[in-house]
């Protein structure tokens, strides 16, 4: 890693030196060049804000690289609370921990993706026979499964070490059936007398994953009922390498919405099951 940082600041460097030598080229100082006095002015007169906007572009690259490795990776934080209505919190519980009972007709997951369960989720080995082979099928489809070494279970209640592999639709294109992201349960808690606590880790990131790997953690609470209500909290964060990244795909208030908009899904899931039943 070391070494291709090198690589990439040496190269940075040369095209910046390159810049500044066609900047001065098209306008020259009290000695005019002769390099580009056949082209007119209207081109040199592009050709110089062009190299100006690169070497802007490049130099918040640049900025952008050193902060990361100073300061370590962007936080992205988000946080929600919910409070449901007319329904238990063992019936709420279900739609948060246990994948059986989704519908895939009304679930917010299952709408989005393709869910699968597995347990025993390990890092795979690091010499292996076929490596050549094994290097080869992952470049041909890549994401089309996981890196991790990992047993297939049915849908159930989620346990702590259980996970989730999580799949683009099959009807969502390229990228149909790709893996996204495999989220491990750390942490899981059911009490009576006190909250619910359900904490998801990701453990591997796929095909359009936009946080670092091992670093989104979520943690759901849901409060025992009072009064005929439910409270639930959802906090969760993760990391980015770039912090022009984050601001670019919005990445925090994106995340932050979606916790909200996950709770209120999970409240419309509970009433239209009530309504039917």
């Amino acid at each position: 890693m070391a070494f291709a940082d090198q690589r990439k600041r040496k190269v940075l460097i040369v095209l910046l030196s390159l810049l500044q030598v066609l900047g001065a080229a098209a306008y020259g100082g009290k000695k005019k060049s002769k390099f580009l006095e056949a082209y007119p002015m209207v081109f040199k007169f592009l050709l110089f804000w062009w190299c100006v906007f690169v070497f802007a572009v490049m130099t918040v690259y640049i900025i952008d690289h050193l902060m990361y490795k100073r300061f370590g990776p962007a936080k992205v934080v988000w946080k929600a609370e919910h409070i449901f209505k007319g329904a238990s919190r063992e019936e709420l519980w279900t739609y948060l921990a246990n994948p059986s009972k989704w519908s895939e007709s009304d679930h917010p997951v299952l709408q989005t993706a393709d869910v699968s369960m597995v347990c025993d989720i390990k890092d795979p080995p690091s010499e292996k026979e076929n490596e050549e082979e094994d290097l080869a099928a992952k470049e041909e489809k890549p994401f089309e499964h996981p890196k991790k070494v990992c047993q297939s279970i049915e849908l159930g209640p989620l346990k702590k070490g259980h996970g989730m592999i999580l799949r683009h639709k099959a009807d969502s294109g390229p990228q149909a059936g790709r893996v996204f992201c495999v989220r491990e349960c750390s942490q899981i808690e059911e009490p009576s007398d006190g909250p619910f606590v359900l904490i998801m880790r990701t453990v591997e990131g796929g095909l359009g994953y936009p946080f670092l790997e091992n670093t989104e953690i979520s943690e759901v609470e849901m409060f025992p009922s009072e009064d005929g209500t439910v409270r639930c909290k959802m906090t969760g964060m993760a990391d980015v390498t770039s912090r022009i990244f984050r601001w670019w795909a919005s990445l925090q208030k994106d995340s932050q919405e979606s916790a909200v908009a996950f709770l209120q899904s999970i409240d419309q899931v509970a009433v239209r099951v009530r309504q039917k039943s």
